[in-house]
């Protein structure tokens, strides 16, 4: 009993609670928050700010198409069962699972940022710390746990990459004409880690007579605390490639990249239509060749039954890994993301319907997403919006919410993209049913003056400007 609750615990926490590019869909269409910015460099928040280090941004982002508790955990015979258990079919399992696991895991937070409004133009500056993770799963692999019958299962389409490195950017958001705004934002990185791993071959061949596993394989890793003074063919072993100094690891931080995002926003009939694209994080790091370490490991498994004379099993298992030639300097493409909006406002602008079509372009796979939401902008410093996501195994049920209260001199932002609202209670552990995917999101500052170059973002429409300012005139 305590075991199923530990791992009906962990299932939860690994769809819910770790959260590609971090980025907060429900705060698309939400015109007070900075965090817009983010997804569309053309989206300028109504006032400028500056951020409190740290919570200034906080945000973490977890996107799964295999995992939840729906599909690991099945209610049979009055009883809670893990999908391994007999009384859960292959079928019922196996049915549930796409067969490419997809899951991305990112962190952003904010060192340094503020933005402000000139005459004509929008301009900031922000200096983050990102993460990104992607890890990539085969449904042979399952269907092997599951089954454990003969067949050949081919397990080789895995792979697993971290990459870590800090960002400093500088915007602007241009309007061209009254009813378009061009935004871009160039970035400088500073790569701190990156590592990847890649499956070449990895089988598992069950008949009568034996079963047989097999992997081969390969580890790229660049981090300043690595070294180039290992032996090639020498086991990989952390004392070979770790730095012993501070000083020394210092020296090797020269891995470097630059980055672009882009953006459009167009306003039609009266403001009341926007449609916007933005491409964010095109670019690359170049890893410097000092701090980069290759490895290749290979591992073999065989189990023929046992032997009764002998009165043992017969297994034979056998691998190793060890370091690669070194490896000059290399490049790595950033996780870019591709955001398109279509946005219809009514009520004199304080109520939005918002779609939002969002792309990751990850190392290994692409996933979309698509999502729906309503925006309440009640007055002219707090807004708030609800949304639903569609796509990528995302759940009718499992909805987004976010608050964005934005008065002159201070800025709070909470949100969430992914909110389970149906629980289920196994054994008194309440735990979200539904929810695969996570993303929460955070931001305190401070908020500077108005724009006052654009009037769609003073919160009403250009006729309803025009008209107060010939009432202002007579």
């Amino acid at each position: 009993m305590k075991c199923n609750k530990f791992i009906i615990a962990i299932a939860a926490i690994l769809g819910a609670v770790f959260t590609t590019s971090a980025q907060m869909r429900t705060a698309y269409f939400m015109e007070g928050s900075y965090f817009r910015t983010d997804m569309n460099a053309a989206l300028a928040p109504t006032r400028g700010y500056i951020k409190i280090p740290v919570v200034g941004t906080l945000g973490l982002d977890f996107g799964n198409n295999y995992f939840s508790v729906n599909n690991l955990f099945y209610k049979k015979d009055g009883g809670i069962y893990t999908f391994m258990n007999e009384r859960v079919s292959a079928d019922e399992f196996l049915g549930k699972l796409a067969n490419k696991g997809k899951l991305s895991m990112g962190f952003n937070t904010s060192l340094l940022g503020f933005g402000a409004h000139s005459k004509k133009l929008f301009w900031s500056f922000n200096l983050n710390l990102r993460s990104n993770t992607e890890i990539t799963l085969s449904k042979d692999m399952f269907s092997a746990l599951k089954n454990l019958s003969n067949g050949y299962y081919d397990l080789g389409d895995t792979h697993l990459s971290n990459r870590e490195y800090m960002e400093a950017s500088l915007g602007f958001a241009i309007p061209i004409k009254e009813f378009m705004t061009f935004g871009f934002r160039a970035k400088g990185l500073l790569g701190l880690a990156d590592i990847s791993m890649q499956m070449d071959k990895m089988y598992l061949d069950v008949n009568e007579n034996i079963v047989k596993a097999e992997l081969m394989g390969s580890i790229r890793g660049n981090c300043p605390a690595f070294a180039q003074n290992y032996t090639p063919g020498s086991p990989l072993s952390a004392e070979g490639i770790m730095q012993p100094y501070l000083g020394a690891m210092l020296k090797n931080v020269k891995s470097w990249g630059l980055g672009l995002d882009l953006g459009f926003e167009f306003r039609l009939f009266d403001d009341h239509l926007k449609i916007s694209i933005g491409a964010n994080d095109i670019g690359f790091i170049k890893w410097y060749s000092g701090s980069t370490v290759n490895a290749t490991g290979s591992a073999n498994f065989s189990y023929e039954g046992i032997d009764l004379e002998a009165g043992e099993a017969k297994i034979n298992a056998g691998g190793n890994a060890v370091m690669a030639e070194p490896q000059g300097s290399y490049m790595t493409r950033l996780t870019c993301s591709l955001n398109g909006g279509v946005e219809y406002n009514i009520l004199n602008n304080w109520i939005a319907f918002g779609l939002l079509s969002h792309t990751e372009f990850c190392q290994n796979f692409t996933r979309s997403e698509l999502t729906a939401s309503v925006n309440f902008r009640i007055g002219r410093w707090l807004s708030t919006s609800f949304s639903h996501t569609f796509f990528n195994g995302n759940q009718p049920g499992v909805l987004g919410w976010a608050i964005n209260l934005h008065p002159p001199g201070f800025h709070l932002f909470l949100g969430a993209d992914f909110i389970d609202t149906r629980y289920a209670v196994y054994n008194s552990l309440i735990v979200p049913k539904m929810m695969s995917s996570a993303n929460v999101y955070m931001g305190v500052g401070f908020n500077l003056g108005k724009a006052k170059y654009m009037p769609s973002m003073q919160g009403k429409s250009k006729r309803a400007n025009r008209l107060s300012k010939q009432q202002s005139e007579a």
